[in-house]
């Protein structure tokens, strides 16, 4: 029975992947369109996304290194090693900020009757990584003004990158199926994402926690892309460095993904009855 979920669960992977990749033209433009469409509508339009995180890097700091003397993990500058994880948390706020209302948003898709809306949380995530890049920049930027040299492990940040994006594809299955039905799905989301920005390694260290109080933090998913980010960037480490961190976040991202691809599925059915 077990061997024939997994086997079924693998068939709709594959099906997944296909349809992804026969689609993939109108993925990029719906991206684009949605990239527009939110930050090219307004005076101000994507100066506003960049510009907020930024504020927020400047008040921790001052708050951080000049209130309670707070210091990096091996005396790293604070601004590169707060930026590398905020520039994580950016792209993963915006993108579950938006994953309740992806279905909705794209209500006319539902007319198409050859379109996989599950593929929709996507182009949604691919809309985040347009931000993402342009954060990138500034990333790079700062480290590179702060003395700290380019190498090899700087790659491997996609790998986290990855990682991310396949958790949340798995919660904006869950929240946007939800939402349909629930309309305070989006509120919920919005709790989880101020639960998130304290509860991750975004302005403090785990290692600053005692032991047993650290092991709580890192249940937290986020925590270990959060330090994969700075391994990355900054402490030049091996992803698999870490196989219990390695091991626990791909088994909540699997039971997550699980859990997305049966909520969907059960209520696919009924999308058009409430929208």
């Amino acid at each position: 029975m077990a061997i024939q979920k997994v086997l079924r669960l693998v068939q709709i992977t594959r099906a997944f992947l296909a349809d992804l990749a026969s689609k993939r033209d109108l993925i990029f433009s719906l991206s684009v369109r949605n990239f527009k469409s939110a930050y090219f509508g307004s005076l101000f339009g994507m100066t506003w996304v960049i510009v907020e995180p930024l504020i927020y890097v400047f008040l921790l700091w001052f708050f951080f290194t000049k209130a309670i003397k707070f210091q990096p993990p091996e005396g790293y500058p604070y601004v590169p090693w707060l930026m590398t994880a905020m520039a994580l948390w950016n792209f993963i706020s915006l993108t579950l900020a938006s994953s309740a209302s992806t279905f909705r948003s794209h209500a006319f898709l539902l007319k198409r009757p050859e379109f996989n809306m599950s593929l929709l949380p996507v182009v949604n995530i691919l809309t985040g990584l347009y931000i993402h890049g342009i954060f990138l920049v500034i990333l790079v930027a700062i480290l590179l003004l702060s003395g700290i040299p380019f190498t090899l492990y700087w790659f491997q940040a996609g790998y986290y990158l990855l990682a991310t994006a396949i958790l949340l594809l798995g919660v904006a299955w869950i929240a946007a199926s939800l939402s349909l039905f629930i309309k305070d799905v989006t509120n919920i989301i919005g709790i989880i994402i101020q639960i998130g920005f304290w509860t991750s390694p975004i302005f403090w260290s785990l290692n600053t926690f005692p032991a047993n109080f650290r092991v709580l933090l890192q249940l937290n998913p986020l925590s270990y892309v959060m330090e994969g980010y700075r391994k990355s960037f900054l402490y030049a480490q091996p992803f698999w460095n870490d196989p219990i961190g390695f091991a626990y976040f791909w088994s909540f991202t699997l039971i997550v993904l699980l859990i997305g691809v049966v909520t969907y599925k059960t209520l696919r059915p009924h999308f058009g009855d409430v929208v």
